[in-house]
């Protein structure tokens, strides 16, 4: 590798010396980025970037080759550099783009900016709207201390779009900052950990990318890195604590620890339904748990879609099944009362006559409950024993 171009993207942390180790480098570029620190000395002692430094007579030293230095703005990033007070951090960046150092901004110009970038003349409740309250502790959504600084923005399902702002980082004393289930876009922006967080709040969204590394770390954001005693170092210090990773989630958007050693807390679990590879924060899996498998919704429906139709199919036959068995019993019961009909003439006993006819059917109705045997056959026992024989005989002498 003899050139390394990484300049004008939203890399942050610091820069690693291990690049040094690169031998054959001979030009890198890490201006635009959001890289803080300095530049490693190794890098500065080598020979990156030596034919623009040979040209540039004001380069005050090697690293500025590299990338301007903290506090300091330059036209491309990179030497020659002009220094910068230290105006609330705002130039806290190595590399910075600019002709003018920029002034620090009051929290009414970061509120402005966010309202701005987050389309508020378009939320849905119109008692939030900031725009003629000139007073920032008086707009709805925003709370302060008694020193009137700012303290929790907290404006969830309000149809936010746009992008969160990085500027908002730069409130001083911003411990709470929820803007769950709206429309937001882009990334999370790396600022975020130069406020004093305790909860950040963004599941629901439509953020994309990764959590910035250095946001991962951060303590007290979220509960992160305050777990219990011995617990595992890759969960008290998580991306997950801040926001679920696409392809997860968790009921909250994000994970949470444990509070005691017994407890589990609350882990981002795998989904894979269209928006959870998508999207950060997801607090919803529209994917369906069956017998511990995972099912996409949409397969889900489809499978039970052929269930519903079988379960019809079975339906209808056991219905043409019923219907059939009540059209032979009745077909039984016709024969029964022929048979009574064959066997008594008109010189009988009416009322026996009409005894026999309506009581036999009534015993055919009681055939499967009680007056079949083991082997299915008609079970005299449970019949008038002496009626039975006067009809037998009746009917051998017709015979």
């Amino acid at each position: 590798m003899i050139q390394l171009y990484l300049q004008q993207n939203s890399l942050s942390g610091t820069l690693s010396e291990n690049i040094d180790r690169l031998s054959h480098l001979k030009e890198l570029y890490v201006d635009g980025n959001k890289f803080t620190g300095s530049i490693p000395p190794t890098l500065c002692d080598s020979d990156f970037n030596a034919p623009f430094i040979l040209n540039d007579t004001l380069v005050d030293n090697d690293c500025d080759a590299i990338s301007c230095p903290v506090n300091s703005i330059g036209r491309e990033g990179v030497a020659p550099c002009t220094s910068c007070p230290d105006d609330d951090g705002f130039n806290r960046y190595l590399g910075k783009h600019s002709e003018l150092c920029q002034a620090g901004m009051s929290e009414l110009q970061i509120l402005d900016l966010f309202y701005e970038s987050t389309h508020g003349d378009e939320w849905l409740d119109s008692s939030y709207q900031w725009k003629n309250i000139t007073q920032v502790c008086q707009r709805r959504g925003v709370e302060c201390n008694r020193r009137g600084q700012v303290t929790k923005i907290v404006l969830p399902s309000l149809g936010l779009r746009g992008i969160i702002p990085p500027e908002i980082g730069f409130i001083k004393k911003l411990e709470v900052l929820d803007l769950s289930n709206n429309q937001l876009k882009g990334f999370l922006p790396s600022d975020l950990r130069f406020a004093p967080l305790k909860l950040l709040d963004v599941r629901g969204s439509r953020l994309q990318g990764v959590v910035p590394p250095l946001l991962c770390i951060k303590e007290g954001v979220n509960g992160n890195g305050v777990g219990p005693p011995n617990t595992d170092i890759n969960l008290l210090y998580a991306c997950e604590n801040i926001v679920c990773p696409r392809g997860t989630y968790s009921s909250m958007g994000r994970a949470s620890l444990p509070n005691n050693v017994d407890d589990d807390g609350i882990q981002c679990l795998p989904c894979y339904d269209d928006y959870a590879t998508l999207y950060m924060g997801r607090d919803i899996c529209t994917d369906l748990f069956i017998f511990g498998m995972q099912l996409r919704r949409v397969d889900a429906v489809k499978r039970a879609s052929s269930i519903t139709l079988v379960f019809t199919v079975l339906c209808i036959m056991c219905i043409i099944c019923m219907k059939r068995r009540r059209r032979n019993k009745f077909k039984k019961n016709a024969m029964s009362n022929d048979v009574i009909d064959l066997v008594f003439d008109e010189n009988d006993d009416e009322d026996e006559y009409d005894r026999h006819r309506t009581s036999l059917p009534l015993q055919r109705w009681r055939r499967e409950d009680e007056l079949y045997d083991d082997d299915g056959d008609w079970t005299a026992a449970d019949s008038d024993m002496d009626d039975t024989r006067h009809i037998s005989k009746k009917f051998h002498d017709v015979m």
